[in-house]
């Protein structure tokens, strides 16, 4: 049920389209790390948690940390959450605050939360406290991640605490940043839109305690009912809800443009068609509970021509602001 009530990660398909990017600032180089398996070195190292999205896993990411890697990122680690933790979501479901969509981040995505925290101990515990920290959301785990960040765990651990003076960089891919007024239904039954207007959690805020924050979505696949093309009418049942509206929108097949920025100062990175003319896609799986025997089995493969935002094709237009 939770699963059609935050439909922010899952299939998208093929459709044509051209390739910009809007970037806020200059680029500026990686710092330069050991690999995955090395203990780092280097003075102003930088390691990174990837916040998945829903029903993903740490092995769905895979390719992910191996193209960061290439590119000089250090240590690269997913927060633990077997598919089967999104279970814990359904405790909520026949609730008043459900009802009302008027759920509390702090007490429906503890788990998540958790998840995040054994991940970033993780981190400390191989490359020291004093590591800068790279957050990269994917999906939901972008505004989960903002929420994280903002403080509205209420987590008071060692491990919150240090990550707060850690975090050096923030990237969100395909994450939906808004619930607008006018949707047709708040999918998120009140969880984004408490993060939405948290101070805290506002790019602002984070840039001010020195976070780079960096928002990356996609126009590539256009939603329609009106069409033949089942990747454009999948799109579209999932924007039309979204955005409260029947236009025709473009997204990522399922995150709609609009809907896929911080306010400023956040960097937005807007990508229609990459370098080699493949087109961005949400997911690189297709993410459901299709296994909760082995929770941490990966995920059904999309086919392998389905470019996404971690692709070979793609990474380049934005990891250079994992720093």
């Amino acid at each position: 049920v939770f699963g059609k009530m935050l439909r922010f990660s899952g299939l998208s398909c093929v459709v044509r389209a051209f390739v910009f990017v809007v970037m806020m600032d200059n680029a500026v180089p990686l710092s330069t790390s050991a690999s995955i398996s090395s203990p780092l070195t280097t003075e102003g190292k930088t390691a990174v948690l990837i916040c998945p999205a829903q029903f993903c896993v740490p092995a769905d990411y895979s390719e992910l940390i191996t193209s960061l890697q290439k590119r000089g990122i250090g240590k690269c680690v997913v927060a633990d959450l077997p598919r089967t933790e999104w279970i814990k979501v359904a405790s909520h479901l026949p609730s008043e605050d459900f009802l009302n969509a008027d759920l509390k981040v702090e007490k429906t995505l503890d788990w998540y939360f958790q998840g995040m925290e054994k991940a970033l101990a993780n981190i400390y515990a191989s490359e020291g406290e004093s590591v800068n920290v790279s957050i990269i959301g994917h999906s939901i785990g972008g505004w989960v991640a903002r929420a994280f960040l903002g403080g509205l765990s209420n987590s008071s651990s060692s491990v919150s605490r240090l990550t707060r003076e850690r975090v050096s960089s923030f990237v969100t891919l395909g994450t939906p940043h808004s619930s607008p007024e006018g949707a047709l239904v708040d999918q998120t039954r009140g969880l984004l839109k408490q993060v939405e207007q948290s101070p805290s959690c506002s790019a602002q805020s984070l840039e001010d305690r020195g976070i780079e924050v960096t928002c990356v979505g996609s126009t590539c696949i256009d939603g329609s009912l009106l069409s033949f093309d089942v990747e454009e009418l999948v799109a579209a049942s999932s924007y039309i809800p979204l955005l409260g509206n029947l236009k025709r929108g473009k997204g990522d097949g399922i995150v709609p443009i609009d809907l896929a920025f911080m306010a400023g100062p956040a960097r937005r990175i807007e990508i229609d068609q990459c370098e080699d003319g493949s087109k961005v896609r949400h997911a690189q799986v297709f993410p459901t509970p299709w296994n909760l025997i082995d929770g941490y089995a990966p995920s059904i493969p999309l086919p392998e021509d389905f470019t996404w935002y971690g692709s070979e094709s793609s990474i380049d237009l934005w990891c250079k602001y994992v720093r």
